[in-house]
């Protein structure tokens, strides 16, 4: 089999080529009449340029892995046993969607970086920001829309899995932004920070699953079982983003170190140490989520806290269980082939990265 990693980027190379197709660096008069249809009056395809394309292929030129159409794709040969080439256009999907989601969700978490420089909204303004974010949500959908490929009735299992989807992860986010505004206090339990971690990064994840499976004419229950997998290597993923955010290399890792702190979220690890801490170490460790501070040596406190109730070993071992449990489920349907050991493979990337 290939290695992984020469797989990621190959499959990261096609995908570039792909989103280029739909969501053009430069918004012309045509590609705008494809995508919105014939204007009522007039077009001002430079604002768009400057409101949309810009931003986004500013985020998506730093890089970024690519693991989620790689996961579609992976998904979509496993199934069928047919050349994924055939389905690149719509691993565009998963990948549009989620960068939207990281606009906006910097905004929302008042981040100063994404991968390695500023977010977007430090350069182009809150204002362009969730706007650029919002349409990417929609507009990667007209892949399937103007596909001649398919025909309705797998349109129509697209969209409708696509709403449930993005419902999902609305109510993820709705979930975290609550839980680190203090909405909550300590009152947090793990099977609920599990559930946020599953509609908030599990759904994409889950989304290009299912979306892999339904253009391989997979039936319903493989759908669902593909997609559960899917939604576990999100949730497994998390943990492991939580766990980089406080013991991860910043020049890797690609985001603030601590931040996580700052911003007051409940993650995993917080949960762990809030149930097994003393009184005095309950107290201070929420007394410092509340502060959202900067400042590295509270932050530090924070996490050395979190350190002396073993939480950090403890999330490890979660993210473990869970891809391993996940991968028994599918294990014993996929047919062997390559594209089921890259998606075992991915599955362990994950959980092992150190970026």
């Amino acid at each position: 089999m290939e290695d992984l990693t020469t797989l990621l980027k190959r499959y990261a190379v096609l995908v570039n080529e792909a989103i280029e197709r739909y969501v053009p660096r430069r918004f012309d008069e045509s590609y705008v009449r494809w995508a919105c249809g014939e204007p009522r009056y007039a077009y001002d395809t430079e604002a768009l340029t400057e409101a949309i394309a810009k931003p986004f292929w500013d985020l998506l030129d730093r890089g970024g892995k690519r693991w989620r159409p790689a996961f579609m794709l992976m998904v979509y040969e496993a199934i069928s046993g047919w050349d994924a080439r055939e389905v690149l256009d719509f691993a565009v999907i998963p990948e549009v969607i989620h960068n939207g989601t990281l606009i906006v969700d910097d905004v929302e978490d008042d981040s100063e970086l994404r991968r390695g420089k500023p977010c977007v909204h430090r350069i182009y303004g809150t204002d362009i920001a969730i706007n650029a974010g919002n349409t990417m949500y929609y507009l990667p959908l007209t892949v399937v829309l103007r596909s001649d490929k398919l025909d309705e009735r797998t349109k129509l299992r697209i969209y409708e899995m696509y709403i449930q989807e993005m419902l999902r992860l609305s109510f993820g986010q709705a979930m975290d932004i609550a839980w680190h505004r203090g909405i909550r206090g300590a009152d947090v339990s793990e099977e609920q920070y599990l559930q946020m971690c599953a509609y908030k990064t599990g759904t994409l994840a889950r989304f290009a699953a299912k979306l892999g499976a339904i253009l391989a004419k997979a039936p319903d229950w493989q759908v669902e079982s593909i997609g559960r997998f899917a939604e576990a290597i999100g949730v497994a993923f998390q943990i492991q983003d939580d766990i980089l955010n406080i013991t991860g290399d910043p020049e890797a890792y690609g985001k603030e170190w601590g931040g996580d702190i700052t911003e007051g979220k409940r993650t995993l690890m917080v949960i762990y140490t809030l149930r097994r801490a003393s009184e005095a170490d309950r107290r201070r460790l929420l007394q410092i989520l509340d502060m959202h501070t900067r400042d590295k040596h509270l932050i530090k406190e924070a996490v050395s806290i979190m350190e002396r109730y073993g939480a950090v070993e403890y999330a490890r071992k979660v993210a473990r269980r869970i891809v391993e449990e996940a991968w028994a489920d599918v294990d014993g349907w996929l047919s062997p082939s390559e594209a089921k050991e890259a998606l075992k493979a991915l599955a362990r990337f994950l959980i092992e990265r150190a970026f």
